[in-house]
Formats: C-alpha cells, sequence, structure tokens
C-alpha cells in the first residue's frame, strides 16, 4: 500500500510557520508538526548546552565545599549530615535566632484597626523550654501599659537575655574551662518560649520562640591556603 504524497501534507497542515530548524541549521518555513517538533529541539539543546556551560563551575564549587572532617588520608570521618544547627520549633507567631549570651531586643507593633481607642495591658510570661521547665531568663518589655488611637499602632521592644548555662543546665559550670564561661554555646539547638497576652486587644496570646544556636551554625570559615581536602 503506497502512501499518497499530497494527502499527508493536507494532514500536516500548509507551511506557515517560520523558524529555525536544527536538521538544515538555518531558518525555513514549516507546518505545524514540523515547527512544534523544532521548538522542543531548540530548547532540548539550549538546555544541554548550559550543563555543559556549568559543569566546570560545579565541580569546581564541589572541591571547594566542605565535605565533613577527613583523616590523613583524605577519607571522610563524618559523612553523616550536620543536624545540630536544624531547630524544632513548634507553632510560634514569633521565632528568633540567637547565640549563647546574646541579648535580643525584638519588636512587636500592636495595631488598632478600628475608630475607638484602647487601652492595652501587656503580660510577659516566663522563658521555658517545650516540656515546661522555667529558665529563669531576664526579659522585659519596653512598657506593659499604653493606649491604642484610633486606627493607630504602638511598637513594643521585648529584650531579653539568653542564658545558657540556665538552658543546658552544665555549661560553664566547670572552674577550668574558661572558654565555656567567656563563649558559652550548646551541642544542638535549643528552644525556649514565653508568652504574652495583652488585655483590651482581640487577639489571642503571642507565641514568642527564641531559638539558641550552637557557635559554629553560621560561623564564618576561613581557609589557611592549605591543599584542598576535598
Amino acid at each position: 500500500m503506497t502512501t499518497n504524497p499530497y494527502q499527508n501534507a493536507m494532514t500536516r497542515g500548509p507551511a506557515i510557520f517560520y523558524g529555525y530548524s536544527s536538521d538544515s541549521g538555518g531558518m525555513r518555513m514549516m507546518d505545524y508538526p514540523d515547527y512544534l517538533e523544532s521548538i522542543r529541539k531548540s530548547y532540548s539543546d539550549m538546555y544541554q548546552n548550559a550543563l555543559k556551560t556549568m559543569q566546570p563551575v560545579m565541580e569546581t564549587v564541589q572541591r571547594w565545599m566542605p565535605s565533613g572532617k577527613r583523616d590523613e588520608h583524605g577519607r571522610c570521618c563524618d559523612p553523616k549530615p550536620d543536624c545540630h544547627c536544624t531547630c524544632c520549633i513548634r507553632d510560634a507567631d514569633v521565632i528568633e535566632y540567637t547565640r549563647c549570651g546574646e541579648t535580643r531586643i525584638i519588636p512587636l507593633i500592636f495595631d488598632n484597626d478600628t475608630r475607638r481607642e484602647r487601652d492595652v495591658k501587656l503580660q510577659l510570661g516566663a522563658f521555658a523550654t517545650a516540656s515546661g521547665r522555667e529558665l529563669g531568663w531576664e526579659a522585659v518589655l519596653s512598657t506593659n501599659e499604653f493606649r491604642l488611637l484610633p486606627c493607630g499602632e504602638q511598637t513594643v521592644l521585648l529584650r531579653v537575655n539568653v542564658d545558657c548555662a540556665k538552658l543546658t543546665g552544665d555549661v560553664g559550670q566547670n572552674p577550668h574551662d574558661r572558654a565555656a564561661k567567656r563563649f558559652p554555646s550548646v551541642d544542638e539547638c535549643k528552644v525556649a518560649y514565653a508568652t504574652i497576652r495583652a488585655e483590651g486587644c482581640f487577639i489571642r496570646p503571642l507565641v514568642v520562640a527564641i531559638a539558641v544556636l550552637p557557635n559554629d551554625c553560621g560561623a564564618h570559615r576561613s581557609t589557611c591556603q592549605c591543599e584542598c581536602c576535598c
């Protein structure tokens, strides 16, 4: 059975599309199926060329990226992913990341979207762990009472002193460990929570979460121009 070329041309449609043909390496008139195939090949070639261009860059980045501790023979000593910088935070309205010994100032803005004044009284709860163990952190609000004008707002500052000795219970307790006293740290991310209740505002209590990171999390790394260990 022979195929009628004229019938095939009528099925594919007229050559009314002008585009680049990867087969001829130039521009030409095409029918609709050829035009779609030309677009598909063009995107495929562009993607492959981009991969070839970026491959040397990615290889260079991988050589310079740290891949865990290595022994004297260059073998990786710690192939497992480092998870101690990951913080498990339950539902919270405000999240602040910090480190041991820091004093954090967290601004809180209260809006009044009505046309009547509101007298607001704030009550700050104690910071505690997720299990409810109070930490005794020094925390204070810049003001506990204020008046919200109609369609106005009020900024309140929450100041928190992060005391890791009270968070972990053992950091800096060794009298011979001067570094632990001066620059305390935690072994993994620790989170403390406090609740702020606003009497006079029709809002639920605000939960503030303070996530304390170990000192090496996000630290600046500086090479000594030694031989690459990757």
